[in-house]
């Protein structure tokens, strides 16, 4: 797989590292809590963050689907390549590989989540919250823009039937 980073050097990869993260800051904003989304890829020297309205974990889930929507549209050839994403979420790792404990208001997230497991080859995996290179300054400014529009429909003709068997650090 072979992909250019943003300094112009073409670059052999099989496997890579994303970082996500979500904050809630506790602020209410029309109703909802504020928090903040981001993900890193630190080999292609790529780092995103934005508003959100949503609860921690809300954001969190949001974080996670903003690099999963991310790859598939910034990667044509995805089939041949595993994404390690890293997290300091405890909580979603433990629900996306053992898919228990998923309270009603997250199950629509969640669902995409492992929707994504049929067009992407990832796994999740806890981080300490110090290594978590999404989170790095993340906390430090809130972000200027507009809330992002997560699409939670995918193109279901992507996909192929989802093994729902449980796994650890799927």
């Amino acid at each position: 797989m072979l992909f250019t980073t943003m300094k112009g050097r073409a670059n052999m990869i099989d496997k890579l590292q994303c970082f996500f993260c979500g904050i809630s800051y506790g602020e209410i904003e029309n109703g909802k809590p504020v928090g903040v989304v981001g993900f890193a890829i630190p080999d292609l020297g790529v780092i995103f963050k934005s508003k959100w309205h949503g609860s921690l974990y809300e954001c969190q889930y949001a974080g996670l689907l903003s690099l999963l929507n991310f790859i598939e549209a910034n990667n044509k050839n995805i089939d041949a390549l595993q994404f390690d994403i890293l997290t300091d979420s405890a909580l979603l790792v433990h629900q996306i590989a053992y898919k228990k404990f998923i309270s009603p208001d997250l199950l629509p997230l969640y669902q995409t989540a492992i929707n994504y497991k049929a067009i992407i080859n990832y796994r999740i995996s806890w981080v300490p919250r110090d290594e978590n290179i999404a989170i790095v300054g993340l906390g430090d400014s809130k972000p200027y823009k507009a809330d992002i529009d997560l699409n939670l429909e995918i193109d279901q003709s992507k996909r192929n039937p989802i093994d729902h068997s449980p796994r650890f650090g799927v």
